[in-house]
């Protein structure tokens, strides 16, 4: 098995990056998904050859960065990124492995790109959603709620909270409210 390189078997587009997000080994398949970057992706920042940014995606353009967690955690990360090529939307999981040294330390992360877009049903990126309600229609015709689609497609379940922005939002609502009332 000298000169088979594993890593270029696996169907799933993988790299592994060093702390400062510098790509050191990539596979096929990601090479063959950054087609279009016309070079070697090895010693390239991941975010810029994985979706061509030129910050990391833990800013708050860009979204949850796994790899980001992974060396902090030392755990295992995922996160769902997406994003657009030309009319289609692609919606994508990536997962996050650390690598670890003999003294227990974070080395690398190994970082695993599943497209889970056809999973999502989006065809085409164009999903039907009502603007009053935003359920959404699927493939069937029938209006489904978002959390219900999601299960349908994914077998995800959910649980319920209110992010900071909202609570505050309805906290002054109260508020208001209680002020107002005789």
């Amino acid at each position: 098995m000298k000169n088979v390189r594993i890593i270029d078997h696996i169907q799933t587009a993988v790299v592994v990056i060093d702390k400062d997000f510098n790509i050191v080994e990539a596979n096929h398949a990601f090479q063959q998904r950054e087609a279009n970057f016309n070079k070697n992706v090895v010693a390239i920042k991941c975010f810029d050859a994985a979706y061509h940014f030129h910050e990391s995606c833990g800013s708050k353009k860009s979204g949850a960065c796994p790899a980001r967690k992974s060396f902090l955690s030392k755990k295992l990360e995922r996160t769902i990124h997406h994003y657009w090529i030309e009319d289609d939307a692609v919606v994508e999981e990536l997962t996050t492995t650390p690598i670890f040294n003999d003294k227990g330390d974070v080395i690398y992360v190994v970082e695993e790109f599943r497209d889970i877009s056809k999973l999502l049903g989006l065809n085409k990126g164009i999903i039907g959603i009502c603007s009053y309600c935003r359920k959404i229609r699927d493939e069937d015709g029938q209006w489904i709620t978002f959390e219900a689609y999601l299960h349908k497609h994914t077998g995800a379940d959910f649980s319920h909270g209110i992010c900071e922005q909202c609570n505050e939002e309805v906290s002054q609502e109260f508020n208001l409210k209680n002020l107002c009332s005789h």
